[in-house]
């Protein structure tokens, strides 16, 4: 039997490398569009693969994707594609674990276009393009079915499945606030009905006090940005994130049929769903990651619709099995042209942007600050001069970092006067100041020092600024 479910997988594998092939081709080799929480991930394993000291433990604690991206600061260090592979292996490895979660029902069908449509979604390449959080979240969350069932194979031994689990509750809770639906699942389950009486006081103290280390070290979701529109998320599911546009009325109209079908997906099918940990991790993801509805969340969204509505249409319309193919999937074959249309627009309109440069606004302001440090290093190796440190402090320390090659530190706090603001800035500088209600009052303090400080570039992503007093070279910025 292990032999066979080994021979499947390595199919299902094979099958998938038409897709990794292509996606892989659509990825972004430009080290913008990133999250700032992957790019932090990323960095760390740079700086202890290459050995270079960097201020990137000012950052704050990475998630688990540093583990995943530690080879590559051995092996391709300053790669940003690798780390984009990386992430499209983890996606696909997700895809391949939730089809087999989802067969092993007995429903072929409804795993096969589950799966399909997950893989193609411009969400999925999106976060996959991005180093989002979401395909190592959906990778832990189909993996808990495959590990519980190798506890169950053990019969009460304490083995390497026990502490897995504990490990996967760990790093999903570090990925996300969704991610606390993997350990509450489970210890569900085992405070329900434990599969092992033996071993039911260990889960019930050990994955407490594992998700409360997890959230201590990462001192929460650094980055998270709580209370979002819900309706932005549901509709990137059809047209992708866009974050910096104001809702559409057609936004508004998707994203409310997206969040409808979420609800009545999760409770018709909520027994089903909690019958195991894979669903029971997808129902809770949805419901805890609402709080925090970005990407990640919408792309919980789209697995839960697809891996439990898809299933709940094909059992409502099963009557009209023996009344002749077109009749009995007719309305299949329309449903998928009309998704697989819609997603086919968003990938062609995503192609258009990476192949015209088109960056948001918040890359266009990082971007501008790592054309200028460019500049100005080549002119001071074309004048003989060795180049000088530069440490900037920015909105986004880490996606700045990699895209200038300089040292990134977080925004300093507000201090109560320019004169102690600017005493903070020592060594520092250039600053990249996202425009954002957050800032108002650190912007206020340096607009106040007068022409100790110099502003760069006004965008309207922000502002950069130099700091006089911290160096003598500047550049202009249009």
């Amino acid at each position: 039997m292990k032999l066979r479910a080994l021979l499947f997988s390595a199919r299902d594998g094979l099958l998938l490398l038409p897709w990794l092939i292509l996606v892989g081709l659509t990825l972004r080799a430009s080290p913008y569009g990133l999250t700032e929480e992957g790019a932090k991930a990323l960095l760390l394993a740079w700086s202890i693969g290459d050995q270079v000291a960097s201020p990137v433990l000012a950052l704050g604690a990475p998630d688990i994707r540093a583990v995943f991206f530690l080879p590559l600061g051995f092996l391709w260090p300053g790669q940003v594609i690798a780390a984009k592979v990386v992430t499209l292996l983890t996606m696909g490895g997700a895809g391949v674990a939730l089809y087999g979660w989802r067969r092993r029902d007995g429903q072929n069908e409804a795993a096969l276009l589950a799966t399909g449509l997950l893989l193609i979604a411009p969400l999925t390449v999106e976060s996959i393009d991005a180093l989002s959080a979401a395909p190592f979240l959906l990778a832990i969350c189909a993996a808990a079915f495959w590990l519980n069932e190798m506890l169950g194979r053990e019969r009460g031994a304490l083995g390497g499945s026990f502490f897995g689990q504990l490990v996967l509750c760990g790093a999903a809770v570090s990925l996300h606030p969704a991610g606390l639906a993997y350990p509450a699942a489970l210890l569900l389950a085992w405070s329900t009905k434990p599969p092992d009486q033996r071993h039911r006081a260990y889960f019930l103290v050990g994955i407490p006090v594992v998700v409360s280390v997890a959230i201590a070290m990462r001192l929460g979701w650094p980055g998270t940005a709580w209370g979002q529109n819900p309706l932005s998320a549901a509709a990137a599911v059809f047209f992708g994130s866009r974050a910096e546009s104001a809702l559409s009325s057609e936004d508004w109209f998707v994203g409310g049929i997206v969040l409808a079908l979420t609800v009545a997906v999760g409770l018709h099918e909520r027994r089903r769903l909690l019958a195991d940990l894979t669903g029971s991790s997808l129902l809770l993801g949805v419901l805890f990651g609402a709080v925090a509805a970005d990407q990640i969340w919408g792309l919980l969204v789209l697995a839960l619709l697809l891996y439990a509505g898809v299933p709940w249409l094909l059992r409502a319309c099963a009557p009209l099995a023996g009344r002749g193919l077109l009749i009995q999937r007719g309305w299949l074959w329309l449903l998928l042209l009309l998704i697989s249309t819609a997603f086919m627009r968003t990938h062609r309109s995503d192609y258009e942007a990476g192949r015209d440069n088109r960056l948001s606004v918040q890359d266009e302001l990082i971007h501008s600050f790592a054309e200028g440090i460019s500049g100005l290093q080549t002119a001071g190796q074309a004048g003989g001069k060795p180049a000088a440190p530069i440490l900037v402090a920015s909105s986004w320390p880490a996606r700045t970092s990699i895209a200038c090659k300089c040292g990134g530190l977080p925004l300093p706090p507000v201090a109560k006067n320019p004169e102690a603001q600017l005493a903070m800035m020592r060594g520092v500088s250039y600053l990249i100041l996202a425009d954002s209600r957050d800032n108002r009052a650190l912007a206020n303090n340096f607009a106040r020092l007068g022409p100790r400080v110099e502003v760069l570039s006004r965008q309207p992503g922000g502002v950069i600024l130099h700091f006089k007093e911290a160096t003598a070279s500047t550049w202009a910025i249009r």
